[in-house]
């Protein structure tokens, strides 16, 4: 019969929840304001190239909020 050992098959101390939180944040940063600005940009509602735009600025954006919200909140204290 096999003991559990009480190890996780990840451990805490490896599991670094900071990088997830950070990409679903600026994720849903890019998203939103990605789009908004695609379709205020470009107002075609039935065509492809709001869509496209979109997609574009969500992937530039979401990088750029990635990178500054560090800058913005610091994840190590100095």
């Amino acid at each position: 019969m096999l003991r559990p050992t009480g190890l996780m098959m990840y451990p805490m101390e490896s599991m670094d929840m900071r990088w997830f939180v950070r990409g679903l944040v600026s994720s849903l940063l890019g998203l939103s304001v990605g789009f908004s600005v695609a379709f205020i940009a470009t107002p075609d509602p039935t065509g492809l190239f709001p869509i496209v735009v979109g997609l574009i600025l969500t992937v530039a954006l979401t990088v750029i909020f990635y990178a500054g919200i560090d800058r913005v909140a610091p994840s190590e204290s100095e």
